[in-house]
């Protein structure tokens, strides 16, 4: 095989060689550990990694094209017969510039995952005929004379080239003239199935002189010339010319990464729509060549699938060194929608014409809910590689006073909130993403079999230690018979404490009321006030009944409890109670289970004996993730920042966080009381065992 020129292997995206792609395999074959746990964070850490390296490279958002899908080739028994029986694709060059790298766009169709048609084997040629250009007065360029010697920058005629999916490929070519560039596919021997060959689309970037980057894609240039044989030529579908026009299926030039930075997008009423013509006008600060100037569509609202949304119809450029634009040169593209592939972007091509000012006037705007809409991405001026309209001033005429203030994201190098980037180092970035993608693919499943298999072994180790386990068990069966008296004998002494809390208090508000209404004689406040203490505290009671007979709590049957102390309690105004009726049959532990129904009592006794409310409202909602109490009045209210005593609200808080979560507290005096407790389902898992006082 012949020595490859340019650039050294490792500086190199793709592999130029059968050998380069072996050493890479080689050097890239790390061993993990056998030992599970440590597999498992090897795979976790290489993970990120592979995480943070992606999310510096370009969006990979492919999308198959409609048409103008690329280059296709004839069947392989219908080649035209030359010298070798290869299938070749030259492209010629006027003079003779510096070639700094190749990339191939696989071409791609719907419905299929891989690349459509990519060849297995192909090389990449390149005739430099050594030329210079000799400085000083009079200069001109030298080139030496025939012959000229082709040289190899990718062979790939021995093996299979890996097959690149939805990615392009990208060679270094490294630093050398190029008057022509030869690709030649030999013919397969794959069978009828993938008797024929096709390419998405050609970029021959440039290496400027006295420059270590790469510039502009010379394949855009229209001093070129494309050659190709045996092609197979169905417009609007495929051609040999699409290899050159701009229109690839790899989504947009965009970063991954999100920023917060919007695109421009105004709305027009019905009254102000169309009153003027909208006109766009860019102060380059100088006179710049304008090689092309670019219309970026914007991005729908709320992630709609909507291309070319807000995008105008017809758009004039117009460039000029003069503010008010006489003698400008004027190019005008119309029927966009028709025109545009998906979300491309608009190139109108200004063939290096130096103008200070650019001014664009949109027209045929498009409507969305009988609104007349505009919307941009980003207004791009440039010539080869550099961009000239990177935070220029923009003006703008005929748009919605409230669009002023977003003129700048017309400018800003960020659209559809990532960053614009170059053509070569979102070529290049794609490619780079190729095998990191791929490897996360593999890190991801090799992850999910090792935690199973992690998972497994525990198992395993687990029933084979059963016996011993079970052995343990006998042995502690008699312990936990004594932990479980013990246990017993602490809610036997829980359940005397909440009756004498929560009874005890209410009896003797009873008899002190029954001994004051004997002195002095009754009235209808101590008779109110005698048969609310004797609803609480038959409420109380049964409450406590019903929790020693119940020997699992489920939260469903809890909240049904609580809605009825309610109804007992609050039986002389008119309440109304919500229970979601897809409650978690959720187990409720004792602790929790007190918690929160002393929280809910405090609720409810400050509604009867304080609000002097006639209507509460109460809401239940649980799911799997949140339960939520919610008790509103219309009474008195009172200003929550005011100490009071006997409404219990510390208490109510205290219990609140025991719980895990939190208490709202919304009233205002005359206004009514809103409390609202959020407790996290996770909370049932958690431990409360504090005391608080109540407010009777």
């Amino acid at each position: 095989m012949l020595g490859l020129v340019g650039l050294q292997p490792a500086e190199a995206v793709d592999p130029r060689t059968p050998e380069e792609f072996a050493a890479r395999a080689a050097a890239g074959d790390a061993q993990l550990n056998h030992w599970l746990p440590s597999r498992i964070r090897e795979l976790e850490a290489e993970q990120d990694q592979l995480l943070q390296k992606i999310a510096e490279l370009p969006q990979h958002d492919p999308k198959p094209l409609p048409d103008h899908m690329g280059y296709h080739s004839l069947p392989w028994d219908e080649w035209e017969a030359d010298e070798d029986g290869n299938l070749r694709v030259e492209i010629q060059f006027e003079f003779d510039p510096k070639l700094g790298a190749i990339a191939i766009a696989p071409a791609f169709i719907p419905g299929q995952k891989g690349s459509y048609a990519f060849p297995k084997r192909f090389k990449v040629e390149v005739l430099d005929r050594g030329s210079g250009w000799v400085g000083g007065p009079g200069g001109k360029w030298v080139i030496p004379p025939p012959p000229y010697q082709w040289k190899e920058i990718v062979n790939w005629m021995d093996e299979d080239f890996p097959d690149p999916g939805r990615y392009p490929v990208f060679f270094s070519a490294g630093n050398m003239g190029v008057y022509r560039l030869r690709l030649t596919i030999p013919r397969g021997t794959e069978g009828p199935g993938n008797s024929y060959y096709a390419l998405g689309e050609l970029y021959m970037f440039r290496l400027p002189d006295n420059s270590e980057r790469l510039g502009d894609n010379m394949m855009a240039w229209d001093t070129i010339t494309v050659i190709a044989s045996n092609t197979l030529s169905k417009p609007p579908l495929w051609d040999y010319s699409y290899l050159n026009d701009g229109v690839v299926g790899l989504g947009m030039p965009l970063s991954e990464e999100v920023s917060d930075v919007e695109d421009f997008m105004v709305y027009w009423d019905s009254q102000s729509a169309g009153e003027k013509p909208v006109q766009i006008m860019l102060d380059l600060g100088q006179a710049q060549p304008v090689g092309r100037v670019q219309l970026w569509p914007a991005q729908a609202p709320l992630g709609m699938a909507i291309p070319q949304f807000g995008f105008p119809g017809k758009v004039r450029v117009e460039l000029s060194n003069s503010r008010d634009f006489t003698g400008a040169t004027e190019f005008v593209v119309d029927e966009l929608r028709e025109r545009m592939h998906r979300d491309n972007l608009l190139n109108v091509i200004a063939g290096a014409k130096k103008a200070r000012y650019i001014r664009l006037t949109l027209e045929d705007l498009g409507k969305y809910r009988e609104q007349t809409i505009l919307g941009l991405g980003e207004i791009r001026v440039s010539e080869y590689d550099e961009v000239w309209s990177l935070n220029c001033a923009v003006s703008a005429t005929g748009i919605p006073s409230a669009g002023a203030g977003q003129l700048p994201r017309l400018v800003d190098g960020f659209s559809r909130k990532r960053r614009i980037l170059r053509e070569v180092e979102w070529i290049r970035g794609l490619a780079e993403r190729r095998p990191l993608d791929r490897r996360l693919v593999v890190v991801e499943r090799e992850l999910e079999l090792a935690r199973d298999a992690w998972s497994g072994l525990k198992l395993r180790a687990s029933i084979w230690g059963g016996g011993l386990i079970g052995v343990g068990l006998l042995l502690a069966m008699g312990l936990q018979r004594l932990q479980r008296r013990k246990v017993l004998k602490t809610l036997k002494n829980r359940i005397t404490r909440d009756l004498h809390d929560e009874v005890g208090s209410n009896l003797g508000s009873i008899t002190l009321a029954a001994r004051r209404m004997e002195k002095a004689g009754a009235t209808p406040e101590d008779l109110s006030d005698l048969s609310l203490m004797t609803r609480e505290a038959s409420a109380s009671l049964r409450d406590v009944v019903w929790v020693v007979d119940q020997s699992i709590i489920r939260l469903p049957m809890l909240l049904q409890k609580m809605a009825e102390r309610a109804e007992r309690v609050l039986s002389d105004v008119e309440l109304t109670i919500e229970i979601s009726e897809d409650c978690p049959d959720r187990v409720v532990p004792l602790t929790f289970k007190r918690h929160l129904i002393m929280f809910f009592k405090e609720a409810v006794h400050n509604c009867a004996r304080h609000a002097n409310a006639t209507e509460v409202w109460m809401k239940f909602t649980a799911d799997m993730e949140w339960l939520v109490i919610s008790v509103r009045d219309n009474g008195c209210g009172f200003d929550p920042t005011a100490i009071r005593d006997g409404w219990g609200v510390d208490s109510m808080r205290k219990r609140a966080q025991e719980l895990g979560g939190e208490m709202s507290l919304d009233s205002m005096p005359g206004k009514g009381t809103t409390i609202v407790l959020t407790v996290p389902m996770r909370a049932l898992n958690d431990k409360t065992d504090h005391q608080y006082k109540t407010s009777n």
